[in-house]
């Protein structure tokens, strides 16, 4: 993976996490601050629910004790006036006044009187159970006035007041009951008023969730009433408070409230849209980023890469890095750019030396192999001339081993020295083969010229005067002396075959007597 890829990589797992990591705790700190807020509201709206029941029975329980203290009334219940019901506690006024029955026990718990709205009201007294007919009719000094009675499909609230009452002796006795059903129009007033949908469930529903809040809520005037709890679905809360039943011991009734979630919803949509600004925050940081560290480093270091890999292809060492900036950057082109200088000045040096003979100074048998290639290559495009002249040192082995390899050496670069002076021309390469020979590459020269310049190299030997004592007995001279083999290019010639063919003519010309020419 490249540096760029990495960078990119590194810049954008960076920011994903930094993102993740706020985006989780936004979440966090908003859903529990928004639920908090949310379960207070609730907890209030509750209680004002609560309130509000409260408020309609003591206005129940109002009505009854003025009932109870109403003479008409209390004079009916002595001397029983069959018109007084019917002019006063018609169905329709009882449904007018939002009751739906009138009851009158005596001292026994007996019905002595009771005037319904509902035609079932008289059944669904009988259908009672026992716990709840006797706490209808024997009142406590501190037990409740009111209370309900029945189950979710037919609750009743019930309001008991005993007649007798201190200085009053017209001798009316036993227990005055007033009934209200608590159906639908009472739940829908209740509504209205709590801007909240209510309902009455069984109390197997009120059970609460593992984990939910549950507090006690009290009323005044329905003691005994159960904590309420808390469920929380996906649209809305269910709060469910469990409800006393007159005279019974296990709560049948429950009431079950919803309210709306749509603090936490806000919370939610709030928690999007910062989820959103810190997404797209990171995009535009991650791009910045990127493109920064792009721009100030990875681009240049790329470049650099690239640089020095085309130089390093092509082996041009005195090529140099772009250099931009004064940074570390630029600092470590720069510290590139010197050490390229230096090896070009190696290379050149290395070359150099492989190419030159370290004795002579001469070109080597490399640097002639290679001019003698190209030079064949261009007669093929030019057609000029081609001559090569090969130059074997007579009786060199003899002369080492008389005078010592000091002084060889020394004779080979006066012969060098000999050959140089030769070679006039740029185009001409005068070369040492190896030991003692030597070879004259003479381009644009025909074979007259070559014997020529052949034949200079001869006489500037001979003026050398270089003294070879151990000469074999009938040399025509002392002195160093060179035979030499000459051969001009012709059409099938390749470097080998001319090469040969001038080495040829030199044997020829050692032996027919050394120091003398040859022509192949």
């Amino acid at each position: 993976m490249g540096l760029r890829r990495q960078i990119l990589v590194y810049v954008f797992a960076l920011c994903a996490g930094c993102v993740l990591l706020g985006i989780w705790a936004i979440q966090r700190g908003l859903a529990k601050a928004y639920e908090d807020v949310e379960l207070e509201e609730a907890r209030d709206d509750f209680q004002h629910l609560v309130a509000i029941l409260d408020g309609e029975i003591q206005h129940r329980e109002f009505m009854l004790h003025e009932w109870r203290l109403w003479p008409d009334l209390r004079r009916h219940l002595t001397r029983p006036d069959p018109e007084f019901i019917q002019r006063n506690f018609s169905p329709a006024y009882l449904a007018q006044v939002g009751l739906d029955g009138l009851l009158l026990l005596d001292d026994q718990g007996r019905v002595a009187l009771q005037v319904w709205a509902a035609v079932d009201g008289a059944s669904w007294l009988a259908s009672l159970p026992a716990g709840t007919r006797h706490w209808l009719g024997a009142p406590a000094a501190d037990s409740p006035a009111c209370g309900l009675a029945g189950s979710p499909d037919y609750l009743v609230l019930l309001c008991r007041r005993r007649l007798e009452e201190p200085g009053m002796n017209d001798g009316a006795r036993g227990v005055l009951v007033m009934a209200e059903r608590l159906d639908s129009h009472f739940l829908r007033r209740l509504e209205r008023r709590v801007g909240l949908p209510v309902r009455f469930v069984p109390a197997a529903q009120a059970l609460p969730l593992a984990g939910d809040p549950v507090q006690a809520l009290g009323s005044a005037e329905l003691p005994g009433a159960g904590p309420w709890s808390l469920r929380r679905l996906d649209e809305r809360l269910l709060m469910h408070w469990p409800l006393p039943v007159a005279g019974e011991s296990l709560q049948r009734v429950a009431l079950e409230v919803q309210h709306g979630r749509r603090i936490v919803q806000r919370g939610e949509r709030e928690a999007r849209e910062r989820r959103l600004t810190a997404g797209v925050l990171a995009l535009v940081f991650s791009l910045t980023l990127a493109w920064l560290l792009d721009r100030t480093v990875i681009s240049r270091v790329v470049r650099m890469r690239r640089e020095l890999a085309a130089i390093r292809e092509q082996r041009q060492w005195h090529a140099a890095v772009t250099l931009q900036g004064a940074d570390e950057i630029n600092e470590l082109g720069a510290g590139i750019n010197h050490l390229l200088s230096v090896i070009d000045r190696q290379v050149y040096e290395l070359e150099k030396l492989s190419l030159t003979d370290a004795l002579t100074g001469l070109p080597n048998r490399r640097c002639f192999s290679q001019r003698l290639s190209l030079a064949l290559r261009q007669q093929h495009r030019n057609g000029a001339s081609l001559c090569l002249i090969l130059i074997d040192v007579d009786h060199f082995k003899r002369y080492n081993d008389h005078y010592g390899h000091a002084a060889g050496d020394r004779a080979l670069q006066e012969v060098a020295r000999c050959l140089q002076e030769v070679a006039r021309r740029p185009s001409d390469l005068p070369a040492r083969l190896g030991g003692e020979e030597f070879a004259l590459l003479l381009q644009d020269t025909d074979a007259p010229g070559a014997l020529h310049q052949a034949e200079e190299f001869r006489a500037l030997l001979a003026r050398a005067g270089i003294a070879h004592e151990a000469q074999p007995e009938g040399a025509a001279t002392a002195c160093v002396t060179a035979s030499i083999g000459l051969a001009m290019f012709s059409t099938p010639d390749s470097p080998d075959t001319l090469y040969q063919r001038a080495d040829a003519a030199l044997y020829r010309a050692k032996a027919a007597g050394r120091d003398r020419i040859e022509c192949a």
